[in-house]
């Protein structure tokens, strides 16, 4: 379903990576692991379509993938390590503002209940400006909940940082995302398999 092919990126004299090549199909998981700088984030969203490389190509069901592709759009689901929160709107209202975006319209109740299941019950009302960065993070991953009609989920160090509970509810739903058919690209500096099943790539 997707196939990275000879891909390649340098920034300035620096060359992140090149002849960069690998395929994934449904189920799929793939952990890049690399030191800081290496490129991790860039393929990330060169694979997201946010960014394009120096040379290569990223192909999603045969066809090349690009950011105004709406087929290929609406099938990818990144987050990043900006958790994309309107600081001073509530978790609630977050939301409410951004899963429409998404292609997704759920009640007050359902998003209400999702963060209650995250543990932001006591929080769910107040302007994220004043929540903890972990806080913030559930918040952001919150979104994965109603992002199962995507299929390419892509996600720059999510467990940044969670508590171990946040941690185990995470790890859960990514392994339900790949047994449902998904397919998962992530990167973390966890020590843990965060998904037996994952392919690992280094960049270093």
């Amino acid at each position: 379903m997707l196939a990275i092919q000879n891909l390649g990126f340098a920034r300035g004299k620096n060359i992140l990576f090149e002849d960069l090549s690998f395929s994934m199909n449904a189920g799929d998981a793939v952990r890049v692991t690399g030191s800081n700088g290496s490129g991790k984030t860039t393929l990330l969203r060169i694979v997201s379509g946010l960014c394009r490389p120096d040379i290569g190509t990223v192909t999603w069901r045969g066809g090349l993938a690009r950011k105004n592709d709406n087929e290929f759009v609406r099938s990818v689901n990144f987050i990043g390590h900006d958790d994309g929160l309107k600081k001073q709107l509530t978790a609630t209202e977050n939301l409410k503002l951004m899963l429409p975006l998404l292609g997704t319209y759920p009640s007050d109740g359902v998003i209400e209940s999702a963060l209650d299941a995250a543990g932001l019950e006591t929080v769910k009302h107040k302007p994220v400006m004043y929540m903890s960065a972990g806080q913030k993070r559930r918040v952001a991953l919150t979104r994965l909940d109603f992002m199962r009609h995507r299929i390419l989920w892509i996600l720059d160090e999510p467990f940044t940082s969670l508590d171990v509970a946040a941690v185990s509810s995470l790890v859960l739903k990514l392994r339900k995302h790949i047994e449902s058919g998904g397919l998962l690209i992530f990167t973390t500096h966890q020590d843990f398999d965060v998904v037996s099943e994952a392919i690992s790539l280094s960049l270093d």
